[in-house]
């Protein structure tokens, strides 16, 4: 039996979930318009862009070339022949702009090339689904990234599957031969951009596929799923909201929706992580909580930052330039092992000692070492972990370097800093950059650490994160917390008319406690699943279900296939009637 052999597939299609109570017929998802002309976004834009300073040149041959405007039908023929997950494609017709005005800085046609992959391996023909994976903060490398959705959830369902990179990170910018300007990001790194992108290549793919595109009666109707996890699948779920005529169902796992509307409290991240610490080693968080607090003061009393440094076996020469004072040292090194520690919490699972995070409690706990050592030992086991080599390639791992190197923390740009727009970790490089980017202007995440947590108390402020982007990216940037949740509406699914979502999370994952726990109404299937051993949308892995996996996620893949079994079989029903069904709203 292969890792993949628990479930090879799924015929039972029964859940235990209501099928509401009436339904009414309604024509709101049954029309051929464009969505993205019928999006809301459009007036957004516009009142957006006016407060931008439009005088910044755009060069006219940023990516504007054009594929072949000759349709090709992919074959899908016999099985396989188009399984190209990890063959690197690309959309040569996206959109710079998508809601260009008169007042935008972009040209209004021009084009960029979105790396993308897909496959068709399972595909059935055209009628069948189509699942939509949403990339996230980072580059997408190395192929399509969840096997349960491109192995187990295409074969059920004799699907197609593709996955777009979000646009401004990775390698393939809208922006070509040279950095995007500030007024350029204000106006073009946006959720509702990246959503638009999704739009426009899934009409694309389903061209290829040969799909109607929009007609719901058609038997060439293929339903689309969008996937994603963390910010990704808070985007899974603003697609089904916000584009409900074109996306059909939403799976969204860890999605954080409550920590954009502002809602979750600033101190639930930490808390969690801290509880995580002390499910996988009894202990682990009083051990941190107590070598933290006497390092902090250890720090504070050292004769220079200099000496601080050595004594954590750090690496002198490529301390940050802006730490230049003892107390600026303390809180960063802080924030360094409180978003490190998060890191490994969210790949703790499945649950065992050979986990990081694991490893990391266990240092803490070595009652035979100062405080200063743990700390230093934290960092040696930081540096050789796989996972954050993978992160930082070029700056760590150097067997000759006998020291770790802060600096890896640092995103590109000037006035860079460990503690970032993100105080769960930005991460380096270009990647970070724009995540540091995103969260100083509408993708705010309030996320601080209470005296409840095994770090070192400090609190969040709005204030402080906007003196931290201006002094990044200029006046120009200022956070605007509520402006997504004013215009997408996603503090009131209901209220909005959204249906068919499902929230997917696991309890040991710190951001479970900014998402839906709890199933939002049955009636508009606005769903809730919940993982005890669960991290960090485990259930949506790179690794993908195997016979490692704790009870309750393999019974949750069970219960996630059912589900979306159900919701397509209600909508191969709704479009014979040749109408679409909703359920009430209550």
């Amino acid at each position: 039996m292969s890792k993949y052999g628990s479930i090879p597939t799924i015929h039972d299609h029964s859940v235990e979930v209501s099928d509401g109570d009436a339904i009414v017929d309604t024509s709101r998802n049954g029309g051929t318009s464009d969505p993205l002309f019928s999006s809301r976004w459009v007036k957004a834009a516009a009142i957006a862009t006016a407060v931008l300073l439009a005088f910044a040149l755009f060069p006219t041959n940023a990516s504007s070339s054009s594929s072949s405007s000759t349709k090709t039908i992919l074959d899908t023929s016999h099985s396989g022949v188009n399984h190209d997950d990890n063959q690197a494609m690309f959309y040569a017709d996206q959109l710079v702009n998508h809601f260009h005005t008169d007042r935008s800085i972009t040209p209004k046609d021009a084009k960029w090339s979105n790396r993308y992959y897909q496959s068709t391996k399972f595909y059935k023909g055209p009628g069948s689904p189509i699942f939509l994976i949403v990339g996230g903060e980072g580059a997408l490398d190395s192929g399509i990234l969840y096997p349960f959705v491109s192995e187990h959830l295409a074969r059920r369902f004799g699907a197609a599957v593709i996955q777009i990179e979000h646009r401004f990170y990775g390698p393939f910018q809208p922006i070509v031969g040279r950095e995007a300007t500030v007024l350029e990001l204000l106006e073009l790194l946006t959720p509702q951009q990246a959503l638009a992108d999704m739009v426009q290549l899934t009409k694309h793919f389903k061209e290829q596929l040969g799909c109607s595109e929009f007609d719901r009666h058609s038997k060439k109707y293929c339903p689309v799923i969008s996937v994603g996890g963390s910010y990704p699948g808070f985007l899974s779920a603003m697609f089904r909201l916000v584009y409900p005529d074109f996306v059909d169902i939403s799976y969204a796992s860890s999605a954080p929706l409550k920590l954009y509307d502002q809602t979750a409290n600033q101190n639930v991240y930490y808390d969690i992580v801290t509880k995580a610490a002390e499910h996988t080693s009894p202990g682990c968080a009083k051990s941190v909580r107590d070598a933290l607090e006497e390092a902090s003061e250890m720090i504070l009393k050292a004769p220079s930052v200099i000496d601080a440094v050595k004594s954590m076996s750090m690496c002198v020469d490529s301390i940050p330039e802006y730490i230049d004072n003892l107390k600026t040292l303390k809180e960063d090194v802080m924030m360094a092992i409180g978003f490190s520690f998060a890191d490994y919490d969210m790949d703790a699972y499945p649950p065992g000692k050979d986990l990081g995070l694991y490893k990391a409690c266990r240092v803490f706990q070595h009652n035979k070492s100062s405080s200063m050592e743990k700390v230093a030992k934290f960092f040696e086991l930081l540096g050789t972990d796989t996972e954050f080599e993978q992160e930082y390639p070029t700056l760590v791992g150097e067997e000759e370097v006998p020291c770790f190197d802060l600096s890896v923390f640092l995103p590109d740009g000037e006035n860079s800093r460990i503690a970032t727009s993100d105080w769960s970790g930005s991460g380096g490089g270009n990647d970070g950059k724009m995540w540091d980017f995103q969260l100083c202007t509408t993708l705010v995440d309030p996320i601080g650490f209470s005296s409840k947590s095994m770090f070192p108390k400090r609190k969040w402020t709005y204030e402080g994160l906007t003196k931290y982007c201006q002094s990044r990216y200029g006046s120009e940037v200022t956070p605007q917390p509520y402006a997504l949740v004013e215009d997408m509406g996603f503090d009131d699914l209901v209220g909005k008319g959204a249906s068919r979502i499902l929230f997917t999370n696991g309890l040991q994952d710190m951001w479970s406690g900014a998402s839906y726990l709890e199933t939002v109404s049955e009636a508009n299937e606005i769903l809730s699943l919940n993982f005890e051993n669960g991290a960090h949308h485990s259930d949506l892995s790179h690794v993908g279900p195997s016979d490692n996996d704790s009870e309750d996620i393999r019974l949750g893949f069970v219960k996630i296939t059912n589900i979306l079994a159900k919701w397509l079989d209600e909508i191969k029903v709704e479009n014979k009637k040749g109408h679409r069904l909703e359920t009430v709203v209550r």
